[in-house]
């Protein structure tokens, strides 16, 4: 049996969230039965380069990084063009109302690993 493949770009620049999105990814790929490929970046800069080399189904990008913005990061992915569903992560969402959107969704931090969870789910319609 061939398991549905899926592909998310975490961008954020403190480690500890990227550990705690990956881990709960990792637990919603066991709920689903879904593969789901992670690759994380902590920069624009590193953003960018991943984003050239691969479409991404969903993105979960935090709004403030050391070289730029989360908008930074979804104009890059806009700019490309095909489906990826962007997320911002942030503690502030209401800063961003000019931005929103751009966004498919926000995540306001701290974020219950239930409501990541169901939130991720719905931006990866499954």
């Amino acid at each position: 049996m061939n398991m549905e493949r899926k592909s998310i770009l975490l961008v954020d620049d403190i480690g500890f969230i990227l550990e705690f999105e990956t881990k709960v990814i990792e637990s919603l790929e066991k709920d689903l039965g879904v593969k789901i490929d992670i690759d994380t970046a902590g920069s624009v800069e590193a953003a960018k380069d991943l984003i050239a080399g691969r479409e991404y189904d969903v993105a979960i990008v935090d709004m403030n990084l050391p070289d730029g913005t989360g908008s930074d990061v979804v104009s890059i992915i806009r700019a490309k063009g095909g489906r990826t569903r962007v997320a911002a992560l942030t503690i502030y969402p209401e800063r961003y109302e000019e931005d929103q959107g751009n966004f498919d969704a926000y995540f306001k931090k701290p974020i219950l690993p239930t409501i990541y969870k169901e939130n991720l789910r719905a931006l990866l319609q499954v």
